[in-house]
């Protein structure tokens, strides 16, 4: 029996939607779909669908960034061997293949390695093979966050390790050189859901930067606010200023100056600071001394520089000082790298989309004075932007590939990249898509996941993820094509193994679990080919809406893959289980593992006792949350490239769903081999709208032509013989007399 799924439908805020629509021109159904997503705002809508390249966070946010790109310069100047170590999934194929190809750009000795018998991780094996050919640095991507003894090993050889990674880390941090990790308790990046290949991207990024004069500089950027426009009559009121290294504040100096003389109301009026404000302010001798002290040798940098500075050399005098530190002015640069309409720093504050409601006072200015002078660095940097531009198609890959949220850098990534994989000229790549028949109009972020990412994976998955490193890197257009067809060939192994997994793993958990009251199904198994594991526990997290361990047991260990539902952070439970685990690692959707035989009954046992306890009921029942009701004359070919500034969609920015009631269903049919698939025609005043249930054939059977239903569905574009129309991706139909009141 078909279990009844419920469907959640958002509430609308009417007035909210009609408001917005105005201000932004954009349709009430996308509007709508914005505000659900937290977005209420003309700004908010822009940054949204417009996300801009200078969006990307300092990758020196991170704390041991700068001390990474400091040690691979060391190894770039002394020519030192450099080995990339990383994982077999696409997420670590393209980050691999992004260090690698940028760091030979930069003349680098570098080698790489993806283990793929020996299983995932780093092996200490595989640490003393490469000390002993000579490198002297490892840097990991997608990997190494869990390998404490491992990297303790390569330390003991005299190798530093620079690891980068995004899952999870364990109780005790391994003993790396620099750790570069957005999940690492402390660490302060703004971004936590970065995939491995964003977080190689980063490193990659600060290493492009330590290029530049500004590279680990210490930099006070400052404002101050006066009684008038001239420093011989007039007086500092309020000094601000922020010290940064490498575009990350370190230190602050704030304060108001007690003037010897009235300040003016037409001054005030500018700035909003008064005389009673003032009144218990240090005078102006001793905020210099202080401020000087802070100031130190630091390069200074301010937003017309000659205003500021002809009022601090008239102050420093006072206190029989000098200032003789170099100066660098974000108005000059701004002048010379565009033309605007103005280049007052509010401007460029907003052409930036740098938020700031209150100008005109020091510390604020001097704030945002910082934010600009990164930007326009930025502009001004040709290694950081040709990296950018060169190798952020292979961010996008990986980004997709891992099914991170689409938000936040991670949707600058997809959004910039996805084009620029798609016009490579990399001849893998372009075999690869040419292969795949795959129109520039739907190179979606979902096209890229349901085609692209499982063909390169199938390399892994078939222990042989070289040939997909290689595809991607290489120059030569026969060897494209040879590994190509390679890939294609363990593609359809990697299909049959699947086919053959899927049937045994379910054979396996309808009898070791309860699947009506187990809230997690934990399924051993022998004589099952690795590869394809986390393929089989995302079949059965379908199939049963409940989370899944698969295991496959050789020998004296069982290693397998663990898949999750939407609220239930599967990492968690297994770390319940940590001290009988050989190893594990992932994040709260998915995670690999190995168990040791002995110790498969007490696993089983714990984490179905860690299920039963935190996992409410409601959690697994079968839902739709539903974003808008339309009707049916809404579905069209317009709407859907309006929906399209809403890409990439994907996991955190999922695709719209759409519930239509009381709609005739026109015609319908099962399709596809068996009849797996259902094909539907539903009225529209002017022609019918096609939809397809993928996998919902059965359905087939359970309606009448001429009826009405309600259906929840998606809209993708349909492409046929150039010729587009609108398309419903059923996601579920019902009577419309079975709608709940």
């Amino acid at each position: 029996m078909r279990p009844i799924k419920k469907w959640k439908i958002k509430q609308r805020d009417n007035e909210l939607v009609e408001r917005l629509s105005r201000e932004t021109g954009l349709s009430e159904v996308m509007v709508s779909l914005l505000i659900q997503k937290g977005i209420s705002t003309p700004d908010e809508v822009e940054k949204f669908i417009r996300p801009r390249v200078s969006d990307l966070h300092n990758p020196f946010l991170f704390s041991d960034m700068a001390k990474a790109a400091a040690r691979i310069r060391k190894a770039l100047d002394g020519g030192e061997k450099i080995l990339i170590y990383g994982d077999r999934d696409v997420d670590g194929i393209s980050s691999v293949n992004l260090a690698v190809l940028y760091l030979k750009s930069l003349g680098a000795d570098v080698c790489w390695y993806i283990p793929s018998q020996e299983g995932y991780g780093l092996h200490d094996n595989l640490i003393e093979k490469y000390h002993y050919s000579g490198v002297k640095l490892i840097i990991t991507v997608d990997c190494g966050i869990s390998a404490f003894g491992e990297i303790a090993l390569a330390k003991k050889l005299g190798m530093d390790v620079i690891l980068t990674d995004h899952h999870e880390p364990p109780a005790a941090m391994p003993p790396a050189y620099a750790i570069i990790d957005p999940k690492c308790p402390g660490e302060g990046y703004p971004f936590r859901e970065l995939a491995g290949c964003g977080v190689a991207f980063k490193l990659l990024q600060a290493l492009a930067f330590s290029y530049s004069e500004y590279f680990d500089k210490e930099m006070v950027v400052l404002d101050v606010e006066t009684t008038g426009l001239s420093s011989f009559t007039d007086e500092i009121v309020e000094i601000g200023a922020v010290k940064i290294k490498n575009f990350v504040v370190v230190d602050k100096f704030s304060t108001f100056v007690r003037p010897s003389r009235h300040i003016p109301s037409d001054v005030s009026d500018i700035h909003g600071i008064t005389d009673e404000m003032c009144a218990g302010a240090p005078p102006i001798t001793e905020v210099m001394s202080d401020f000087l002290d802070f100031l130190g040798g630091s390069v200074i940098v301010a937003h017309n520089a000659g205003f500021d500075m002809s009022f601090l050399h008239s102050a420093a005098k006072q206190t029989g000082r000098e200032i003789n530190n170099p100066v660098v002015d974000t108005l000059e640069i701004s002048r010379s790298l565009f033309t605007a309409k103005s280049h007052r720093l509010s401007a460029l504050a907003e052409e930036f989309g740098i938020g700031q409601k209150k100008f005109h006072r020091a510390f604020d200015d001097a704030a945002t004075t910082a934010r600009v002078f990164e930007r326009l660095v930025l502009l001004q940097d040709k290694r950081q932007r040709h990296f950018i531009e060169n190798y952020i198609y292979l961010t996008a890959l990986g980004t997709v590939a891992d099914i991170v949220p689409l938000v936040s850098e991670n949707r600058v990534f997809v959004k910039y990249g996805l084009p620029a994989l798609y016009n490579s000229g990399k001849p893998g790549i372009r075999a690869l898509i040419e292969g795949l028949g795959i129109e520039k109009k739907l190179f979606t972020a979902k096209k890229v996941s349901w085609s692209v990412c499982p063909m390169l994976n199938a390399a892994g998955r078939c222990g042989n993820a070289d040939v997909a490193v290689k595809l991607l890197m290489t120059d030569d257009a026969k060897e494209a094509v040879s590994l190509l067809d390679e890939i294609v060939s363990m593609n359809g192994e990697r299909k049959k193994i699947q086919k053959v997994n899927i049937e045994g793993f379910l054979d396996a958990t309808l009898r070791q679990n309860d699947v009506e009251k187990d809230r997690i199904l934990v399924t051993v198994v022998e004589g099952l080919k690795h590869g394809v594991t986390g393929i089989a526990a995302s079949d059965m997290v379908k199939r049963f809406n409940k989370p899944t361990v698969l295991l496959i047991l050789e020998g004296d260990e069982a290693m397998g893959a663990a898949r999750s539902v939407e609220g239930v952070d599967i990492v968690s439970f297994i770390e319940g289980c940590k001290d009988i685990l050989v190893k594990y690692g992932g994040h709260k959707a998915a995670a690999g593992l190995t168990v040791a035989k002995k110790n498969l009954d007490e696993f089983r046992k714990r984490i179905k006792f860690i299920a039963a306890t935190r996992i409410a009921g409601e959690t697994l029942s079968p839902k739709i949350s539903v974003d808008e009701v339309l009707n049916i004359e809404d579905v069209s070919v317009g709407l859907i490239k309006e929906l399209e500034m809403l890409e990439p969609c994907g996991a955190g920015n999922p695709f719209p769903v759409f519930v239509i009631n009381d709609v005739v269903l026109r015609d319908f049919s099962g399709v596809g081999a068996n009849g797996t698939h259902l094909k539907a025609f539903f009225e529209n005043k002017t022609g019918d709208i096609s939809g397809i249930g993928w996998q919902m054939g059965v359905l087939a059977g359970d309606f009448k032509r001429g009826e009405k239903v309600d259906v929840a569905f998606q809209l993708e574009l349909n492409v046929w013989q150039s010729r587009e129309s609108a398309q419903m991706m059923i996601l579920d139909i019902r009577r419309s007399a079975a709608r709940p009141a």
